[in-house]
């Protein structure tokens, strides 16, 4: 996790599940490939972080690109309007690090035509999965749901399916 900078700069951080002596085994070679390398219990437990990180960055992407479109088309300057959200109590990662925004921050898929990043199906297919994992577990996820929804029909649009998923703000911006 961490996204696609930190995948190029080493900076990942790894949810990794299993054993203790198993992980401890491994741990050295992770290290290399990320700055985080974090023992989240018993097997399977680095899919549910995993999955929830996921979740949590769909609705967060979402609020952002919502917010951000509607300061934006009220007449807010898209920089300025992203450098005082990015400093105040809505500062999130959409936002500070991975703005949605085109012309607000160079190296990001969003200046790129939202091209690679994180694919909004995969987004989907986490997004799924995750509804999976809280109906396993009796957890009422009304915002995962939601945002579940809202990828889902992002994702039937040949013009947003194979980009990034801060695409959502493009989406949001031409209707």
């Amino acid at each position: 996790s961490s996204g696609i900078n930190a995948e190029y700069g080493g900076a990942l951080t790894f949810m990794v599940g299993g054993e203790s002596d198993r992980f401890a085994e491994v741990k050295s070679y992770l290290d290399h490939m990320g700055a985080n390398i974090i023992h989240c219990g018993p097997n399977g437990n680095g899919l549910v972080v995993k999955l929830c990180n996921n979740m949590m960055l769909a609705i967060s992407m979402i609020g952002a690109a919502e917010t951000l479109n509607m300061g934006i088309k009220m007449g807010m300057d898209r920089k300025l309007l992203s450098e005082i959200l990015g400093k105040s109590t809505a500062r999130c990662w959409s936002i500070d690090t991975y703005n949605p925004v085109p012309g607000v921050m160079e190296g990001v898929p969003a200046s790129r035509d939202y091209s690679g990043g994180f694919g909004a199906t995969l987004m989907l297919k986490d997004l799924g999965l995750a509804k999976l994992m809280a109906d396993a577990s009796e957890s009422p996820i009304v915002l995962g749901n939601m945002a579940n929804q809202i990828y889902d029909e992002l994702c039937k649009d040949e013009e947003f399916a194979p980009k990034d998923f801060g695409v959502i703000f493009k989406k949001l911006s031409e209707q």
